[in-house]
């Protein structure tokens, strides 16, 4: 007999169901259920819930699209075949979808079932051998160039309070690294100048790490924390819609809106696109994590280890950091073009003895 489905919680009070005799909303949405709890007791972030939660939401769907009434029905055939329907099928804009979004899919819901597997909810686990298609490895997009950097860097209005809040938010950018979700969520306390440290305690995965901070980004959130941070927690802009809610609501963040309320993730990406615009670059670059791919690479051309790079951007994986080696390996053959001997002589060089002898 299958055991009862025990981790699910149905809001509501009542008790949870069972795969007995399951009916097919219950049976998906129960087991749904206790796997995103089980996620958030593991401390993962909203982001990566979220897209756990609309994985399996996909594959419900279609496994009821094929009239499979519960997961007893999904064997390895019944995965292969949803599989082969995602790599045949396409986006929004009629494009195929990437291969790195069909093993995203097909890996939650591997995990999905595995957790069912060790819960009970399931005594085999049909699908854990099915391979995904393989990782398309992609150089990163959007690296700029130091000059392209300091014109961005050069635009905001330090003049202002919010020109220079979004300086010193970028000179954090270029010296840590940090995504858009650990930047947005950094406190104050997480800031150490004497040390030129910052701790990030919210990575990906829920990993802490440290940082450091060069000494340009130390000066510009020196006179940030003590003139500029003071007058955003007070809300320099109550106007707006809805601007109560988001008014001094940022309490110990280290970047704060003109509201004095969380400068949100969504936010530094409009917010850093229009810089972008007004330096004049109009080739496509992630707003923040350009940033990232930037610093990532500008270490490596300069002869940082591989693996000390990996520490310093938190990827768990070696081969993630790996990536930046091909961007240093072609920086490389264009330096190697400029600067070496054979090549500057190009066209100047003597042939050979026979050669000569050829041509007369």
């Amino acid at each position: 007999m299958t055991p009862r489905v025990q981790d699910a919680q149905i809001t509501g009070g009542r008790a949870a169901p069972t795969l007995l005799r399951p009916k097919s909303a219950q049976d998906f949405e129960a087991c749904k259920v206790a796997y995103l709890q089980h996620l958030t007791l593991r401390n993962l972030s909203t982001l990566s819930i979220r897209q756990s939660e609309q994985g399996i939401r996909f594959f419900v769907a279609w496994l009821e699209g094929k009239s499979i009434p519960n997961l007893h029905g999904v064997g390895r055939e019944t995965f292969e075949q949803y599989k082969a329907e995602l790599m045949a099928s396409q986006n929004r804009r009629g494009m195929p979808l990437n291969f790195n979004t069909v093993r995203g899919r097909l890996f939650i819901v591997q995990r999905w079932f595995a957790y069912l597997k060790r819960k009970g909810f399931i005594i085999t686990n049909p699908i854990e051998n099915v391979k995904p298609p393989p990782r398309v490895k992609r150089l990163p997009r959007g690296v700029m160039s130091t000059q392209e950097i300091a014109k961005v860097m050069a635009q905001p209005d330090l003049k202002t309070l919010v020109g220079y809040r979004d300086r010193t938010l970028m000179e954090v950018l270029y010296s840590t690294g940090m995504r858009a979700a650990e930047v947005s969520s950094i406190e104050v306390q997480d800031v150490n100048l004497e040390k030129k440290v910052a701790r990030v305690r919210k990575g990906k995965g829920a990993k802490e790490r440290f940082v450091p901070l060069t000494t340009p980004c130390c000066r510009f959130l020196e006179r940030y924390l003590a003139v500029v941070r003071p007058e955003l927690a007070q809300g320099i802009r109550p106007a707006g819609n809805n601007w109560l809610k988001k008014y001094q609501t940022g309490g110990n963040l280290l970047f704060l809106s003109a509201y004095g309320g969380h400068l949100q993730a969504c936010w530094l990406t409009q917010l850093l696109r229009g810089y972008l615009t007004a330096a004049g670059i109009t080739r496509p670059i992630s707003p923040v994590h350009g940033f990232r791919h930037t610093v990532a690479t500008h270490l490596m051309e300069s002869g940082m280890d591989v693996r000390y790079v990996q520490v310093f951007l938190g990827h768990a994986n070696i081969n993630t950091t790996q990536i930046y080696t091909h961007v240093e390996r072609k920086s490389m053959m264009t330096q190697l073009k400029s600067y070496h001997p054979l090549e500057k002589a190009g066209n100047r060089l003597r042939p050979f003895a026979a050669e000569e002898e050829d041509d007369d």
